[in-house]
């Protein structure tokens, strides 16, 4: 996304989507562009658009959850949220487009439908006529941008077209149905403009297909890969993205759901095994209590009908079901591909929605007396023993939300200290690629790299060597903090031509015969390298050419005698 920003800022740039990604908009990028603009190229000023996305995203959910519940819920759903784990933190930060901008499209499609059933009649006289119709011509804004951000805000207007339908289908008769339609259009405009002119198997939809079959991955029977799939979305996905730390486990190979043998085994128990299993008690506590008022509601209508009172309770709650299915929907279709069994914590991302359904998982926890107490008056006679179990569910209560706000302290903690941190990084396997595929990184850990890549840079750039080539992990970095004084294409293990997303910088080096070669020492590409330089086989005799280098802990391989 910094690179995108920086050919839309300065080389005049406009894609649609990120760069051979077909299905992930490219806001992003243009909010980036922007702040290279005003304040110049860093990495501060990429975030800096990930940041107002978020604060947007803060404001929305006090708003929502303010006007689904009270208050007290949407203050403690705001301290939740500005906190969290280190993996929560991440994707607040990271540009690689789609996550910030769902819970910003999500937010906005439930906020704008809970306003428009609230403030619906129930003989579907239509109150606030220009107000209304323009709330649901931004609804189809809304849902027009998140369609063109991912693919991930379908559950949101699916949960939520379902309640207008419900609770405002007379003014499908009005001119509602229009509006939405226009802002859906022109929402989604970029969408509809990349598919019309994409060639042949190059459509969002193959994009998104693919995505989501993770065609790289070994083909395993369903009897084997279903077992892993519910393994790592239960007790890797979702810990990751529901902010329990410090994650120990990122691959459900090294995964055991029970061990204690010593206090490291328990914490990982408690993080992988304990966690989720209570975040899944706590939706369905969540969902019952919804059902159940939900049931009662049905029975008087039947009966008698609603009072405005009650029917403005019956949406309420129906919204709260919405919240509830919309954190659900997604954990049930990632459950469904391979990436939760093979990349649990990268893929991840794909569940962080679910940070929208927060508010509906802690209203029970602040406000439960409300159901609590007549129900346990309903399971007993006995008064005083109802009163005690109504008190014993507020201590539980209060002591899951004091836990759950030590754990995301916690994970704030740990995440700027580099205190309890994960378990080491696999030599054999690239620093950041770990820090995206199978664990996060703390910041003290990251600084450290930070100044390792720079200090590259810097040695880089005074041996002349501004072409190169290298991993995945490293090219787009180096070409980002250099400012594109570096140029770099992708090579794979092998040393094998690699996924080069910005088929420019491929051809810049293809066209340098002199450019270098720079690994992470000991990384897979420098053993292979290594091993054709020393090769006796005729056909690696151009490796010969080359020149080994110990630089800032990478190996770089030129031509010319450094």
């Amino acid at each position: 996304m910094g690179l995108m920003g920086m050919h839309i800022a300065f080389r005049g740039e406009r894609p649609i989507f990120f760069y051979a990604q077909g299905y992930m908009g490219a806001t992003e990028a243009y909010l980036a562009a922007i702040m290279f603009r005003l304040f110049g190229v860093s990495s501060f000023t990429l975030r800096l658009g990930l940041i107002l996305i978020f604060a947007l995203f803060l404001l929305g959910m006090y708003l929502l959850t303010s006007l689904l519940y009270n208050r007290k819920v949407a203050l403690l759903t705001l301290a939740l949220l500005a906190l969290g784990s280190n993996p929560m933190l991440m994707r607040e930060l990271i540009a690689v487009g789609g996550v910030p901008e769902t819970w910003l499209a999500g937010t906005c499609l439930l906020l704008l439908t809970a306003w428009l059933a609230l403030s619906s009649s129930a003989d579907g006289s239509m109150r606030n006529h220009w107000p209304r119709l323009a709330a649901y011509f931004v609804w189809g804004g809304a849902a027009g941008f998140g369609l063109w951000s991912h693919m991930l805000i379908l559950p949101f207007i699916l949960v939520s077209g379902i309640v207008l339908l419900v609770f405002c289908w007379r003014e499908l008769l009005s001119f509602a149905p229009l509006c939405l339609l226009l802002g859906l259009l022109i929402g989604s405009f970029p969408l509809i403009y990349y598919n019309l002119t994409a060639p042949p198997g190059k459509d969002t939809l193959f994009y998104a297909v693919h995505a989501m079959e993770a065609g790289d991955s070994p083909q395993l029977p369903l009897q084997v890969l279903l077992p892993m799939q519910l393994k790592g979305v239960l007790f890797i996905s979702l810990p990751t993205v529901t902010g329990a730390n410090p994650l120990c486990y990122g691959s459900v190979y090294t995964l055991p759901l029970l061990h204690m043998g010593n206090i490291h085994d328990v914490r990982c128990t408690l993080v992988h095994t304990v966690w989720p299993l209570g975040v899944i008690l706590l939706w369905l506590f969540a969902f019952g209590l919804t059902l159940r008022t939900l049931w009662a509601l049905r029975s008087q209508f039947v009966n008698k009908g609603w009072s405005v009172a009650e029917r403005r309770e019956a949406i309420r709650s129906s919204l709260h079901l919405a919240l509830l299915i919309s954190g659900a929907l997604p954990v049930l279709l990632y459950m469904l591909s391979p990436n939760s069994a093979f990349y649990p914590v990268a893929t991840s991302r794909y569940l962080t929605g679910c940070l929208v359904s927060t508010p509906a998982l802690l209203a029970p926890l602040v406000s439960g007396s409300n159901v609590v107490k007549p129900l346990a008056l309903r399971l007993t006679s006995r008064v005083t023993l109802a009163l005690r179990l109504a008190r014993l569910s507020v201590v539980l209560r209060r002591g899951v939300l004091i836990v759950v706000g030590l754990v995301f302290v916690l994970g704030v903690f740990s995440t700027f200290t580099g205190l309890l941190t994960p378990p080491a990084v696999d030599r054999h396997e690239d620093v950041y690629y770990t820090q995206v595929s199978t664990q996060h990184l703390d910041v003290p850990a990251v600084q450290a790299l930070n100044r390792q890549e720079a200090a590259l840079i810097r040695d880089l750039l005074q041996l002349g060597a501004r072409h190169v080539y290298s991993d995945y992990w490293t090219c787009d970095r180096l070409i980002f903090q250099s400012k594109e004084r570096i140029v770099c294409s992708v090579v794979q293990d092998t040393l094998a031509p690699g996924h080069n997303r910005y088929a420019p910088y491929s051809s810049i080096v293809k066209a340098d015969p002199a450019a270098a070669y720079v690994f992470h020492a000991g990384s897979q590409p420098d053993t292979t390298f290594a091993q054709r330089m020393a090769s006796s086989d005729e056909k690696f005799h151009t490796f010969k050419r080359y020149h080994r280098l110990a630089l800032d802990g990478y190996a770089v391989y030129s031509i010319n005698k450094i």
